[in-house]
């Protein structure tokens, strides 16, 4: 079987037949500081996000969507438990700046990043992951049933993207050392199968 089929099944079907949640309302809006206090998500500092185009589609701060905010929960920490073969599911860091919903997870020595550019606008949903896709290049298309009928490109430097209901899904794994991967596997299959378990929830 293809390796990248491969990956797709196994972070999809698990999630689809197991049904999928999203973070709990507290996870996907604050996030505890090591001194007690509690700062919203909305109110954290953007200066780390990965959104190439933050100042885009400012308006309309509202909160994050549902759909966004699973990036953040128990299925896909689950998920990216399974991918780098950990002895526990690691906890995301959250953010929300510029309608850009973020998970970081920080791993060993580096960060996988997830992040959610959550629009409901044609248009502007579909410039906004080609204005992504020119930033991040070279980039290659996701082909076949590894994009689950969706937009999908990925990168050589370890990064997955793809596009559903003007929703942009970015798995930034660029961050992760090779020491800590699997044996035999790349950045992109860890992206990857991570993206893919993200598709199986928003697909359920």
């Amino acid at each position: 079987m293809n390796r990248r089929l491969a990956l797709a099944l196994g972070g999809a079907v698990p999630l689809l037949l197991a049904g999928c949640g999203s973070s709990s309302s507290e996870s996907a809006a604050t996030h505890a500081m090591p001194d007690g206090t509690v700062m919203s998500g909305s109110t954290m500092s953007g200066a780390d996000s990965p959104d190439p185009m933050a100042a885009d589609h400012g308006h309309g701060a509202g909160a994050p969507t549902e759909t966004a905010s699973m990036i953040c929960g128990e299925e896909i920490r689950s998920a990216i438990r399974r991918n780098l073969d950990l002895a526990t599911s690691p906890e995301g860091l959250p953010a929300w700046h510029h309608r850009l919903y973020s998970c970081t997870y920080q791993v060993a020595g580096g960060d996988l990043r997830l992040s959610v550019k959550d629009l409901d606008q044609g248009t502007p949903g579909r410039a906004y992951f080609d204005r992504l896709r020119d930033r991040l290049a070279p980039a290659t298309d996701i082909h076949g049933l590894a994009n689950f009928g969706f937009p999908a490109f990925e990168t050589p430097h370890g990064d997955v993207v793809f596009i559903k209901d003007h929703k942009t899904l970015w798995v930034d794994a660029t961050r992760l050392r090779t020491t800590d991967l699997p044996p035999q596997a790349t950045r992109q299959d860890v992206a990857y199968g991570v993206a893919a378990a993200v598709i199986g929830c928003w697909t359920e």
